[in-house]
């Protein structure tokens, strides 16, 4: 039986996902049922025997197998498989079992189950970060327990709407997983100092918890040398290809930088591989499973504290579309993950070009949560993030989740929110201003403060004042069923709304005539803009017609430009016209001050994404190529994204295509007045670039 016909009936077997196309899917019932047939007649030996991805990935999969227990059970099917994990016998099987099956095996079977046996099989297993069960005491992912990582981005990664957002999010009762920051910078110093702002939060307060900034493992590994680095993050994939390319490294030097770190934080997410180019012809619940399985393989390799955050719905209309199938990536990921004995978290999001409303995201939340029993969601103030621009779990509905679940937070967790009055001394929920302003009071204290306790309550309240007029959900509180109050919804409806329109504004010409030198306005392969949001792949390539404009222009000219600046819409054109009068002009005067030349045309780009502006790069052959594009519909703020990627290796070979690793590339996001300004934009754009000539390199490998 030969792999491909493998990877034929695995992807037909899935239930239809958008993603899943790319690689064989279909939308035929009828082809979808007979191949869930024959997947369920496949024994477990014709599965593993194959490499499903010839790579480093595959390698290290088929080792972390237990080999003992697989021998025991690979004259099963995967249809045997199912019924056993469907039979009252099925927990204690699994943990005599479970590392004998592949990740493939694991992938294979949840293809042949319906949402209600996902449910049932996944309502069953719990794997707790502590075995203690002592004196009833709570654990992290064990089956009583429901708890959270606090998300408090900041587009500025302002250190008072962090610190606040946090505290906010501990008066709900949130945080006991995990504190976890995106940040919206990813030089060094940044990373630095969003390390040591959590680490003086959790120190200070003495939260039972962990901390993570979530840049990629290399620069963690840098960090590490100036500051404490908590936990060690990474973005798993399930090719060697995918890893490649977020990363700069393959399994091997991974697992070697985890060693490094007493904890570890993985995220996931089915269809970044496809969306990437990187998928190598596997559909995307395999792949899912394959980066659990290099979770599994790691945390067996290094023995460390390690959770996994599934971020489903994050990428958008590409991947899936629609609630449903949201919700059954969800059911899939969980099941797939609890198999591979791991703690398992979930980020039940959208983004606002998936176009799910956030009221059907809140019910498919609850849904969810019933249905797969999760160790842990995510947790934002006010529903939308604030910096990256989507639409997840906010902290007023932990309470709702925690109740209507009969589950709790960790008992140690619980009884020290307690103690510093964030929860009531019953363990309630009662998120006031006040009681926030009490809790940023008790915070300074125990950093040395030595004002009065009623002068610090009053700075705290003025802080929140001050955040509320920023737009931040912070301080408003709930009522007593913890229910958000009517005009925090209605201003996320015009958030929603405004988002959605952000997705189909347009460059301005005028705004372009001003910042722009002779200005050349290309298009994609992308039909029109619902064809450019559904289809990302086509914002990525310029039409035939505008290759051959840019290439006539390149005979023109007598020597390549150092710098070619291109500029496309994105996600979202309102950011490019709001921000970029503001950043290029002066760019371009401190490139000339500098003595580094410029291409006399800039190029425009509608319908443009960011490989987009790869592709450019192969046929202009420019040092460096400076990308201005609007992304982030959602956060309230038109933030605009600038990526820098140098065009040669160190042989001088071109590297500019439009497939090439976004790991090549060093971005500058969340542009904007209130988020990162356009001065310290300039400002870092102009270091990166003096850096990035010097060096002649970008992205992961400017680090090295």
């Amino acid at each position: 039986m030969s792999i491909n016909y493998i990877k034929r009936i695995f992807v037909q077997a899935n239930e239809f996902k958008e993603g899943d196309l790319a690689v064989g899917g279909t939308q035929d019932d009828l082809i979808r049922s007979v191949a869930r047939h024959e997947l369920s007649e496949l024994k477990i030996s014709e599965i593993v025997r194959h490499h499903f991805v010839e790579d480093e990935l595959s390698e290290m999969l088929a080792r972390s197998v237990d080999r003992k227990k697989l021998r025991e059970i690979d004259h099963f099917t995967i249809g045997n498989l199912k019924n056993i994990l469907l039979s009252n016998n099925a927990v204690a099987w699994i943990e005599n079992y479970s590392k004998g099956l592949s990740s493939e095996c694991i992938a294979a079977v949840v293809k042949i189950m319906s949402n209600d046996e996902l449910s049932l099989v996944a309502k069953k297993l719990f794997n707790p970060l502590s075995t203690s069960n002592l004196n009833g005491i709570i654990e992290i992912g064990s089956q009583n327990h429901f708890g959270s990582r606090i998300q408090p981005n900041s587009p500025g990664d302002d250190e008072d709407e962090i610190l606040m957002s946090t505290l906010e999010a501990l008066c709900y009762g949130c945080g006991d997983v995990v504190i976890g920051l995106n940040p919206a910078g990813d030089e060094l110093e940044t990373i630095i100092r969003m390390e040591q702002l959590l680490q003086k939060i959790v120190k200070q307060l003495e939260l039972p918890t962990r901390y993570c900034v979530l840049s990629d493992m290399k620069k963690q590994q840098q960090a590490a040398k100036f500051t404490t680095v908590d936990i060690g993050f990474q973005s798993l994939a399930g090719t060697s290809t995918a890893l490649s390319g977020m990363l700069g490294s393959d399994v091997n030097e991974l697992l070697e930088m985890c060693k490094s770190f007493s904890g570890l934080y993985f995220e996931t997410g089915q269809g970044s591989e496809i969306t990437n180019g990187a998928a190598d012809g596997v559909d995307m619940v395999t792949l899912e499973s394959r980066c659990y399985g290099l979770a599994r393989h790691i945390q067996n390799s290094t023995g460390k504290w390690m959770i996994v955050n599934d971020v489903a719905g994050f990428i958008g209309p590409e991947v899936f579309k629609s609630g449903e199938q949201l919700k059954r990536a969800c059911l899939e990921d969980v099941l797939m993950a609890k198999l591979h004995g791991i703690t398992m978290g979930l980020d039940v999001c959208s983004t606002f070009h998936m176009g799910i409303h956030p009221v059907e995201l809140e019910q498919l939340t609850l849904e969810i949560t019933q249905l797969t029993s999760p160790a842990y969601l995510m947790a934002v103030a006010g529903k939308a993030d604030p910096m990256l621009g989507y639409l997840t779990t906010s902290f007023r509905q932990h309470p709702r989740l925690r109740k209507h679940n009969s589950k709790q937070i960790s008992s140690l967790m619980q009884q020290r929110l307690i103690d510093l009055g964030a929860l009531t001394p019953e363990g309630n929920t009662d998120p006031t201003a006040k009681r926030l302003a009490l809790l940023y009071a008790k915070f300074q204290k125990s950093g040395g403060d030595k004002r009065l306790m009623e002068t610090i309550i009053q700075e705290g309240l003025k802080k929140i004042n001050s955040l509320q007029e920023r737009g931040c959900d912070i301080g408003f509180g709930s009522d007593t069923n913890v229910i958000d109050p009517e005009f925090v919804n209605k201003r996320l409806e015009v958030l929603f709304f405004n988002a959605r329109q952000a997705l189909y504004s347009r460059l301005t010409h005028s705004i372009l005539t001003d910042c722009c030198n002779s200005p050349v306005h290309v298009s994609t392969i992308s039909a029109h803009r619902d064809d450019y949001l559904a289809n990302p792949s086509g914002g990525g390539k310029i039409c035939n017609e505008h290759v051959i404009l840019l290439q006539n222009l390149c005979q023109q000219l007598t020597n390549s430009p150092v710098i070619q600046f291109v500029i496309s819409d994105g996600l979202n054109a309102d950011a490019i016209n709001e921000n970029i009068r503001q950043v290029l002009p002066a760019l371009k005067w401190n490139l000339k001050e500098n003595g580094i030349s410029v291409s006399p045309n800039d190029v425009i780009v509608t319908n443009g994404r960011v490989r987009a502006g790869y592709h450019i790069g192969q046929i202009v052959q420019p040092e460096i190529l400076i990308h201005f594009i609007g992304e982030r519909p959602g956060t309230g703020l038109n933030q605009m994204s600038v990526y820098l990627t140098y065009g040669f290796d160190i042989q001088g070979n071109l590297l500019f295509h439009s497939e090439m690793d976004h790991s090549l590339t060093t971005a500058v996001c969340g542009i904007h007045p209130q988020g990162k300004t356009p001065k310290e934009a300039l400002d870092e754009l102009m270091r990166l670039i003096l850096k990035i000539r010097e060096r002649r390199r970008s992205g992961v490998l400017l680090h090295n």
